[in-house]
């Protein structure tokens, strides 16, 4: 069904199908919505690929020339270094060979039950070796395996002379250990065996039923006695017991005087044996006292008519 279009176009009346696509100047009607493109009239997508330079013959001898000027660097340092070495080898061998450097005096000090010969046949040292050519570490190592030394210290003196400095470990009791005799130091522990070559007078130690566990105070215990100030010395002791219901226990031969120490409070125990010890020298009974015990913040004495 036609319209009527009110336009006039070249003074003519025109009728147009309102539901006719619109004509374009080709004649050719307009579609309307979405046209389908043949995939052949769409370009395919192209693919990416990365083109690596080639280099040119300048770069390739610049590289060239950087490589040869490093192996040339590394040349000159190995032979600077080779030659640095050489020098070092060289000056080395000249000291440890000139005569400017031998040993002439050895001096040794800190040894007292140790003699100074037994020190150097130890460590392999002689007066005439070379100062620089001897291994002072070794020597260190080589004396510390005497049982009777402590701590070592050897000094080079250039360029002739070598200190030895030792410190010894101190005895303050023999022991019996499975039919042997040892010395023992303050803290309880093994020196060494007991021999006619080192015989020292030293009092006994003995370990009664439960003086294990009491033994390390051993060296604090005899540090606070002699800080006491008691008329007389460790060293002149017979026998120094431990147990664990008399506690510390000394005996002194010559003036037959047993002291006995608890355990619990020691070091107070010690304060007020000391008081008494001393008023009874100032009284000069000190010779019919035959035993005291100061325990419990007591002191009990024996006499020599009971």
């Amino acid at each position: 069904m036609g319209v009527k279009n009110p336009s006039r176009q070249a003074g003519k009346n025109t009728y147009r199908n309102s539901y006719a696509p619109p004509v374009n100047k080709t004649g050719k009607k307009a579609s309307r919505g979405n046209r389908k493109i043949p995939a052949a009239s769409v370009p395919a997508k192209r693919k990416r690929t990365i083109t690596l330079p080639h280099p040119s013959f300048s770069t390739v001898a610049k590289w060239l020339g950087a490589l040869l000027r490093l192996l040339l660097l590394l040349c000159l340092i190995g032979v600077l270094l080779s030659g640095i070495a050489w020098g070092v080898f060289k000056a080395y061998t000249f000291c440890t060979t000139n005569s400017y450097f031998n040993i002439t005096s050895i001096n040794v000090t800190g040894n007292d039950r140790i003699t100074s010969r037994e020190i150097l046949d130890k460590c392999g040292l002689e007066t005439g070796m070379n100062s620089l050519s001897v291994n002072l570490h070794d020597m260190e190592k080589l004396l510390l395996k005497n049982p009777w030394i402590e701590s070592v210290s050897i000094k080079r003196n250039l360029p002739d002379s070598i200190d030895i400095a030792i410190k010894e470990r101190t005895p303050a009791f023999v022991a019996k250990k499975k039919d042997t005799l040892y010395y023992i130091n303050p803290a309880g522990k093994i020196i060494a065996p007991v021999e006619s070559s080192n015989f020292l007078s030293l009092p006994i130690l003995e370990i009664g039923p439960g003086g294990e566990e009491s033994l390390p105070l051993v060296s604090d215990f005899m540090e606070q006695f002699r800080k006491a100030g008691f008329p007389f010395q460790l060293s002149q002791i017979s026998w120094f017991r431990i147990s664990a219901g008399s506690g510390f226990e000394l005996y002194w031969e010559s003036r037959q005087l047993r002291l006995s120490i608890g355990l619990e409070n020691w070091k107070d125990n010690i304060k007020r044996l000391s008081s008494v010890i001393a008023d009874i020298e100032q009284r000069k009974e000190t010779g019919k006292v035959t035993g005291i015990r100061s325990a419990d913040g007591q002191v009990w004495m024996t006499k020599e008519d009971e």
